[in-house]
């Protein structure tokens, strides 16, 4: 199983990819990051919480995502209820945070409107043949241990299976082919063309058993899900489609 790809679509209402760098008002990175891939995989395979991080590390997994809907963001004023004190839950305590304007006025969270991916996971190491395999057969039966969701919990996600493939690396020397997917900057040069929308992101890829970030990348993505022109680097075709991992 060793460079199988699995790929299959997931898609919410909304969905909620919280950036690092922000704190009071949450802002929201428009696709899954690595490290969100990696919790949804868990979620779905039913691994243990903080069980996986070393699991899924750059040894072992690849990921690449394309863009299906094109990205839309909204700011909804959330109101936020303390969990770390079973007091808070009490009637008066509620009653005083979403009704008493004067203690916390509702917190300004950014999402992503209609949200739909196709994801892309590259298995390299043949250790991982059981969770591979685990994955497939509960992607196949549209089954998942844990409910899958983006990015927060209440952003429950349907998914479905695309298929099981193997990658075919391309090399661009002196020509160019459309990217179906968000691409690494480091590893291609992009052909920009007029009418479309790019966006540029840096996101976690990785992460440790005390959930520090290992490593980050660079990417590119068009903003309304069309392809994009790349002119040299290398990419890989994942059935029909020509892909960029990261």
């Amino acid at each position: 199983m060793k460079d199988r790809i699995l790929v299959f679509n997931i898609w919410s209402d909304f969905a909620h990819f919280r950036r690092f760098e922000t704190t009071t008002s949450p802002l929201t990175y428009p696709f899954p990051t690595g490290t969100a891939i990696a919790g949804l995989l868990a979620a779905m395979a039913g691994l243990p919480r903080d069980s996986y991080y070393l699991l899924f590390n750059r040894n072992n997994v690849e990921y690449s995502i394309r863009i299906l809907n094109p990205v839309k963001k909204i700011v909804i004023p959330t109101n936020i209820v303390k969990t770390d004190e079973t007091k808070s839950f009490s009637y008066k305590n509620l009653k005083i945070q979403y009704f008493n304007q004067d203690v916390k006025a509702p917190t300004p969270y950014e999402f992503v409107k209609d949200p739909k991916y196709r994801i892309y996971v590259r298995f390299k190491n043949s250790t991982l043949k059981e969770l591979y395999e685990k994955l497939k057969r509960l992607l196949e039966n549209h089954q998942t241990i844990y409910t899958p969701y983006l990015g927060i919990t209440e952003m429950i996600a349907n998914f479905e299976f695309i298929g099981d493939f193997l990658a075919t690396p391309i090399l661009i020397k002196d020509e160019t082919i459309e990217l179906h997917s968000v691409a690494r900057i480091d590893s291609i040069k992009i052909l920009l063309e007029e009418g479309k929308r790019y966006g540029r992101e840096t996101i976690p890829l990785f992460m440790d058993s005390d959930r520090k970030i290992l490593e980050y990348c660079n990417v590119v993505y068009e903003v309304n899900g069309n392809p994009i022109k790349i002119q040299s680097g290398t990419a890989y075709e994942v059935g029909n489609e020509n892909v960029s991992f990261f």
